[in-house]
């Protein structure tokens, strides 16, 4: 594991510890893959001052739910978004991937489960070519609800924000082999992203 990226998912881990010292008490476990459509992604170039886009497009991804007390549970959540930086040319492809883990808030109902969920940790921005990935800080929050079918087996809607931290002063994706070659320049810029998933639950 790389640097970049294990210093974010460190403290993520460990936030997760701080607000939940009771998981070694879990009592069920709910497993959760999930398809969706991610919107939104925008870089501004301090060079050209001109406005980079991510394109809209679907994505999928896992949660792993484990509760620790009635109605509150510790999640580990797993996302990625196959898409294109747009109005550039040509236009780049690109992989954004969320490693997150946080907290989830439910608020049980006789046959439906709302909740709220919060996450932290990092994002991945992997473009094609021989440009270098950039691995970032960032956070989600969100909300949804669960129809129980039965003891085990839910159906699940979810909306979450995704907000990726970008440090002042940043070039974004270079040429690491081939001399200080960068596509943008970006400086303290945060990077949001709006998802609308749904999938289904298991619960052991």
């Amino acid at each position: 594991m790389t640097s970049e990226l294990r210093y974010p998912l460190a403290a993520a881990v460990l936030g997760a510890g701080l607000c939940c010292p009771m998981v070694a008490s879990a009592v069920d476990v709910e497993i959760s893959p999930v398809l969706g459509y991610r919107f939104g992604g925008q870089f501004t170039d301090d060079t050209t001052n001109q406005d980079i886009d991510v394109k809209e497009a679907a994505s999928y991804g896992l949660a792993v739910d484990v509760e620790y007390a009635p109605d509150r549970m510790v999640e580990v959540f797993y996302s990625r978004q196959s898409t294109e930086i747009e109005d550039i040319s040509p236009t780049l492809d690109l992989d954004v991937e969320y490693f997150q883990v946080g907290g989830v808030a439910e608020y049980s109902q006789e046959v439906y489960t709302p909740y709220l969920v919060g996450t932290i940790g990092a994002t991945r921005f992997s473009p094609s070519g021989n440009l270098d990935s950039e691995t970032r800080f960032s956070l989600t929050l969100g909300g949804g609800v669960k129809w129980f079918l039965n003891e085990h087996w839910a159906i699940k809607a979810e909306g979450r924000a995704f907000v990726t931290v970008f440090d002042s002063d940043t070039e974004v994706f270079c040429v690491s082999s081939g001399g200080a070659t960068c596509l943008f320049r970006t400086s303290g810029s945060l990077v949001w992203q709006l998802e609308a998933n749904a999938g289904v639950t298991f619960r052991f």
